[in-house]
């Protein structure tokens, strides 16, 4: 069966602007093996301007994408991960600045996030055409060679102390990519816009945050229903990512097998069925989305009220109906839709 990819829906409303203000350029590609979407809404910008924002955003994700994908041996992460137990690599700064953000959800989690899960990624193989189930010797094996205790970084150098481990940064560079493609266009003047990498979006809106603004809606994907969505939110500048269980799996003799993989066990996490997230920004959404699904219903909860300007939407399923739970500062600012 073919992966299937996260679906987040943006509409604008424009609460503090008149429609006459809203001039929106968008433009839509792949990239990080998945959709992106950029969109501008400012009306003091020509659509040459605007498009031309617009590429260089693109440019930037895709820069991003050569740096840090592991689909290629010649990219930093690819390079660390070929000399995994051999040699440090030198890396630059951004690989670096990477790599310690990782590591500190890793330890913020007890390791419910992890970059080093690559070889488990791997054994999975859900970007193939006919995933399959691993058999419990590969996973056995594989689980040897993940650990972030095990990613050594000084200063630019980074060492895998195991040979086969495999850095996968699949649950954080899409975020940070949404927020680089944000400062891109923040830097040039843009004063609105709304960056998409597969679901995880940075939301630009001046004088605008968080929960505490209506100018964008954010529906929900519903984890069982095909086009249909769960509910929805409105926010102001933030970034916003949905973790679900459909968005890259298959079958197996009826149990549905997803992406998101438990590192302590190496199979998918089962407790939840989506995870929503928002955020100071994606990058932080976007890891937090991932180790919130892996720590699961109520342990996934308490870490989001942990953690100051974060707020959370969990889906759960129980004898085929999907329940929620909202964090604090979404009270009365979700609206579920008819199931």
């Amino acid at each position: 069966m073919k992966p299937f990819l996260l679906w987040v829906t943006i509409a604008v409303s424009f609460t503090s602007c008149s429609r006459d203000e809203i001039r929106p350029h968008s433009r839509q590609s792949t990239a990080m093996e998945t959709y992106v979407s950029v969109t501008t809404y400012d009306g003091n910008l020509s659509q040459h301007d605007a498009y031309a924002l617009i590429d260089s955003a693109f440019a930037e994700i895709n820069r991003i994408e050569h740096v840090m994908t592991d689909y290629s041996e010649s990219s930093e992460i690819g390079t660390i991960n070929r000399l995994a137990g051999k040699d440090t690599v030198e890396v630059s700064d951004e690989v670096v600045s990477l790599l310690q953000a990782s590591l500190s959800f890793s330890q913020q989690s007890a390791g419910a996030f992890d970059v080093s899960i690559g070889a488990i990624v791997k054994a999975w193989d859900f970007l193939s055409s006919e995933p399959e189930v691993p058999s419990r010797s590969k996973i056995r094996m594989v689980l040897r060679l993940t650990g972030f205790k095990n990613v050594m970084v000084e200063g630019t150098k980074v060492f895998l102390t195991e040979k086969g481990m495999r850095l996968d940064l699949g649950g954080i560079a899409k975020g940070y990519a949404v927020d680089r493609a944000v400062e891109i266009l923040k830097r040039n003047g843009v004063q609105h816009a709304i960056v998409d990498i597969g679901g995880n979006l940075g939301v630009w809106w001046e004088g605008t945050r968080g929960v505490d603004s209506t100018v964008a809606e954010i529906l929900v994907r519903h984890p069982r229903k095909d086009g249909k969505y769960f509910g929805s939110l409105k926010v102001g500048t933030a970034g916003v990512s949905t973790s679900g269980d459909y968005q890259r799996y298959f079958f197996h003799d009826g149990v549905r097998y997803h992406h998101i993989i438990d590192p302590a066990t190496g199979y998918p996490a089962r407790d939840v069925v989506s995870v929503t997230i928002i955020a100071s920004d994606a990058l932080n959404a976007d890891a937090l989305s991932t180790l919130v699904f892996v720590l699961g219903r109520e342990k996934g909860m308490n870490f989001i009220k942990d953690r100051e300007g974060v707020e959370g939407i969990i889906v759960w399923e129980k004898e085929g109906v999907l329940h929620h739970e909202l964090s604090p500062g979404l009270q009365g600012k979700f609206t579920r839709s008819d199931d």
